[in-house]
């Protein structure tokens, strides 16, 4: 009984404070050490610094590892702050509650997956694309149903809707990254993303806490 008195109640708070700040420094730090390692028999390139390459075993064979289990892990302390999310929005707008959620389900499930699969992932596979896709559009997506039911900033929600509305259009539209230069590059949109996802849901977490404090 005293050891489960220790374990930190699932709360906003610990969402804010802990786990999501958590969750983004083990993805960093895995991405950082796969890029060590990529890149340290060659000149450093911002447009090769494509996270799907850090993980993949055939681009990266001695050093993916780091990176594929900084993503399993991260989306698997994700997974709470969804739970917190959810339970502190579904009384006063559920159907915004519940689709932020089932968004979430879908984005931390793919990533989740990529992480799991990488060992057996044989370049730009279709399952690793719709993967990728799936992750970024669901957590992307999620966070931003939750920030609409949290009655967000406009200013914030607004952004997060556009991140969203973009990467449906990468996903439909045509082909965007030709790695002419860097704005072109995958490498520099996918990690534009990934701090995007990092910070609205530690901005999200922050007015979920509000609330419950109103």
């Amino acid at each position: 009984m005293r050891v489960l008195r220790t374990v930190p109640r699932l709360t906003a708070n610990f969402a804010l404070r802990t786990l999501i700040p958590a969750s983004g420094l083990i993805f960093l730090i895995g991405l950082v050490v796969s890029g060590a390692i990529f890149f340290h028999d060659k000149p450093f390139d911002a447009k090769a610094a494509i996270i799907s390459d850090l993980e993949s075993p055939n681009e990266n064979p001695s050093g993916y590892e780091p990176s594929a289990a900084a993503t399993t892990i991260s989306g698997v302390l994700l997974v709470p702050p969804v739970v917190v999310f959810y339970r502190r929005l579904r009384n006063d707008r559920p159907w915004l509650a519940k689709a932020g959620a089932a968004t979430f389900t879908f984005g931390l499930c793919a990533a989740i997956a990529i992480g799991i699969l990488a060992p057996f992932t044989r370049g730009y596979s279709p399952l690793h694309i719709q993967l990728a896709f799936i992750a970024f559009i669901g957590i992307c997506g999620g966070t931003w149903f939750h920030l609409v039911a949290a009655r967000a900033s406009p200013v914030l929600i607004g952004f997060q809707g556009t991140v969203t509305a973009f990467l449906l259009y990468l996903y439909f539209g045509p082909n965007f990254f030709n790695n002419d230069h860097l704005l072109t590059s995958l490498a520099l949109w996918e990690w534009i993303l990934c701090l995007d996802c990092g910070i609205a849901l530690w901005l999200l977490a922050r007015r979920v806490k509000a609330c419950g404090n109103a």
